[in-house]
């Protein structure tokens, strides 16, 4: 299947450890300065935001390690969606 040929290229120890560091510094920056991330999500659209959460809860999945089976599953937690709007949110926080 296409789905799980995409998921395996996705499912090596490099990129599993990118996982790990974009969840972990994007957890960190939710945490660490909340006033300020707050406030920017605060003006944000709400899918914008369920999208970043998405995002996170994918890069965590994929950064711990768990092995997904069914294709389905698959689809809905696929790490590239994760560095999709991980890196767009780092970038639309800090730097614009």
């Amino acid at each position: 299947m296409m789905i799980n040929s995409l998921y395996q290229l996705s499912n090596k120890g490099s990129l599993r450890t990118l996982s790990f560091d974009l969840a972990l510094f994007l957890t960190a920056a939710f945490f660490l300065n909340l006033n300020q991330f707050s406030t920017a999500l605060r003006t944000a659209h709400p899918a914008w935001i369920l999208a970043i959460f998405w995002g996170l809860i994918n890069l965590w999945i994929h950064g711990i390690g768990f092995d997904i089976r069914r294709a389905i599953w698959q689809l809905v937690f696929l790490p590239f969606i994760g560095y999709f709007t991980t890196i767009i949110a780092i970038v639309q926080h800090w730097f614009l």
